[in-house]
């Protein structure tokens, strides 16, 4: 029988200090596995890729292409800048890092993407050692302009607050200032948390894009350690594909708001899910589109839709109705939800013909069926919630109650 000793080597694991120091793998330079140039800056030379791909060349299903409309995607930013500018002012961007964010996290590989009349282009910027950092960094620098905006996937909590700190560290001033943002993954929460199992973004590229990685890909979690191991062993073969990941998600990047826009400035064309469609009322809802978000309410209502998701339907369209001062079609929409048992609905009524109609026999007939329902079975959280707020508006009630009576 083997010792633990042999058993644990077997595994990979060292046992003392004599195997240590193992003989170099043989040094393969960076610049052998992606053709690049050293770019001089005020602190040496950094190393970087460019590639193209052509204007008509598909990326997945179609063209890569700049949205024609982003107006809808500026009102979710909250910065109109972002349907302002011009395609060739977007800095598509993604890192590879060492790890988790941190104070030691280098960001050893950043790519960026533009928009550019022959096609899109992408620069990635690679760090070959860490002495090169503050050169990689000024490059990077030099790429970006206060007239630019940004589009990244997470880069609002992970790689814009990385690169910051590596500036910082590096006594350099950074070139992000106050560039407006469109973080993909936010919107795309948004819009498919329902509908998609993942919203990962190699996930949403093959379920939305049609997009389907090459067998040259590498898990990003696999990403530090290839680096790690580069720098100890300064063999950059492993590294191809660490470019190739990142120059797809650049790509991605590209490709994923395009179709996030058109699904944002067209929803009722561009979408057949009635999750994805409530979702994008919604947004409408809370960026000012009121109108917007009516249409494309009553639309989904009109499509097959399961029980529970046209009841939260009805109760956003009514919620809409009740902001405009559309009480009729609110009152119609609380009366179908009050039928079917909803305590919310007899609420609403109630405050509609207490508040608006002056009928307080009828709010509190409906706020006595309210109470009616929490008591009968009622999950425990929803009877904490209501039980108070209903027994405060049944004593209110009564008293007006009483004050008419007695007139």
């Amino acid at each position: 029988m083997s010792s633990l000793a042999d058993r644990l080597k077997a595994l990979g694991v060292q046992i003392g200090a004599s195997e240590l120091k193992r003989k170099p793998a043989e040094a393969v330079p960076i610049e052998s596995i992606a053709q690049g140039e050293l770019r001089e800056t005020d602190f040496g030379p950094a190393y970087v890729i460019e590639q193209l791909l052509p204007a008509e060349e598909p990326y997945g299903q179609t063209p890569l292409r700049f949205p024609a409309d982003l107006e809808k995607v500026a009102a979710w930013t909250q910065d109109t800048r972002v349907a302002l500018l011009p395609a060739e002012r977007f800095v598509f961007l993604d890192t590879e890092s060492t790890g988790v964010w941190g104070s030691g996290t280098l960001a050893f590989l950043v790519g960026i993407g533009r928009f550019t009349e022959g096609g899109f282009q992408q620069t990635q910027f690679f760090l070959r050692e860490p002495i090169e950092e503050r050169a990689m960094l000024d490059a990077v620098n030099r790429t970006i302009s206060n007239e630019d905006a940004l589009v990244t996937f997470n880069g609002k909590s992970f790689d814009i607050p990385l690169l910051r700190a590596r500036y910082l560290t590096n006594s350099s001033p950074h070139p992000f200032g106050q560039l407006p943002h469109v973080d993909l993954l936010h919107l795309a929460r948004r819009l498919w948390r329902e509908l998609l199992p993942s919203r990962a973004l190699g996930d949403l590229e093959a379920s939305l894009l049609g997009v389907q990685r090459g067998e040259e890909e590498v898990p990003g979690w696999m990403v530090p350690q290839i680096y790690i191991d580069y720098l100890r062993s300064g063999d950059a073969r492993p590294l191809a594909g660490v470019l190739y990941h990142n120059s797809m998600d650049v790509l991605s990047l590209a490709a994923l708001l395009e179709h996030l826009a058109n699904k944002l400035a067209a929803p009722l064309e561009a979408s057949e899910h009635h999750s994805e469609l409530h979702a994008i009322g919604r947004l409408y809802a809370d960026t000012g589109f009121a109108d917007e978000a009516i249409d494309v309410f009553q639309n989904t209502l009109a499509m097959d839709v399961p029980a529970e998701s046209k009841h939260r339907l009805q109760q956003n369209l009514a919620l809409l109705f009740r902001r405009r001062g559309d009480y009729e079609a609110a009152l119609q929409l609380w009366e179908q939800a009050a039928a079917e048992g909803y305590v919310y609905a007899h609420v609403e009524i109630a405050k509609y013909y207490e508040h608006r109609a002056g009928d307080v026999r009828l709010a509190l007939q409906y706020t006595q069926q309210a109470i009616t329902l929490v008591g009968n079975g009622a999950p425990q959280h929803e009877q904490a919630y209501w039980e108070p707020l209903l027994v405060h508006r049944l004593a209110r009630l009564e008293r007006k109650m009483a004050k008419f009576s007695n007139q």
